[in-house]
């Protein structure tokens, strides 16, 4: 469960007090951020709006290792 809040400035913070790892992608429109707590995985898409990245992930360079999927 998060809690989320709202600052005087109009900002938000959530808080995820069951909090237990996170992870940070890059993808072609931005970055997307994935944290999982005691209650599931919360998805963030942080997407740019006037770009895309000029060239491609090191994901999308490197063929994938058959079996490392």
């Amino acid at each position: 469960m998060s809690l989320e809040k709202s600052t005087p400035k109009g900002d938000s913070l959530t808080e995820f007090p069951t909090y237990l790892k996170h992870w940070e992608e890059a993808r072609p429109w931005g970055w997307e951020i994935r944290i999982l707590t005691e209650d599931g995985l919360h998805i963030f898409h942080c997407k740019w709006k006037d770009y895309r990245r000029s060239g491609l992930l090191k994901e999308e360079k490197e063929p994938a290792l058959k079996g490392y999927n």
